[in-house]
């Protein structure tokens, strides 16, 4: 992760963040949330520069990281075990810190973790370089920046106050609602982060 400039962080998660399995929804949120995109298509010679550029800047302007840089990515639970590169795997917060020098859209993307049992490479943040298929989230939960692959390009998106949003907000009162056999990858464990979260937001 350094060669592409995110550091892993020891320290953890803010107490009840927004479950990953709803920050993922942030795509699907409409221009009504205030979400911001930053658009380039895959003929552009400039491809990854104009995209890490675009995510900087979709980055700092929705307040992504705290003073430190720091914010949380969505990586495989072992993000290095070969177990984990399947299309099932289930995805964790980690705390990561934005280095002076980094590559978000093409490096981070094209972080192998092996080969799935359909033969394709599987990559950590995508599908390789220029490629982008990730989520990241503010310490406090404030704003969801998610990278995306289209048809005809790729992009950043910037979703403010994600779990207001009437999209992730059903998600999030469908897996509270939900018994084991739930829509999600792992539903016992998304019901709890779900109550988590909607505890710590009536709480507040």
């Amino acid at each position: 992760m350094s060669r592409a400039g995110l550091e892993v962080l020891e320290k953890g998660a803010p107490e009840s963040p927004l479950p990953v399995f709803a920050a993922t929804h942030a795509v699907s949120c409409g221009p009504e949330t205030g979400r911001q995109d930053a658009y380039v298509e895959y003929d552009d010679p400039h491809l990854i520069e104009r995209a890490n550029r675009g995510w900087y800047e979709l980055a700092t302007s929705s307040g992504l990281f705290t003073a430190d840089r720091e914010f949380l990515l969505a990586l495989p639970a072992h993000r290095y075990s070969a177990q984990a590169a399947d299309r099932h795997r289930r995805h964790v917060w980690r705390r990561v810190r934005l280095l002076d020098h980094w590559d978000v859209m093409g490096a981070a993307c094209a972080i192998r973790l092996g080969t799935s049992a359909y033969g394709y490479a599987e990559h950590l943040l995508g599908g390789g370089a220029g490629r982008p298929g990730f989520v990241m989230l503010s310490l406090d939960s404030g704003v969801a920046v998610s990278g995306t692959t289209w048809q005809a390009g790729i992009s950043s998106l910037a979703v403010p106050n994600p779990g207001r949003a009437e999209v992730i907000r059903r998600m999030l009162d469908h897996a509270a609602n939900a018994g084991e056999d739930g829509f999600t990858v792992d539903p016992r464990a998304d019901r709890a982060e779900a109550l988590a979260w909607l505890r710590h937001e009536d709480s507040g």
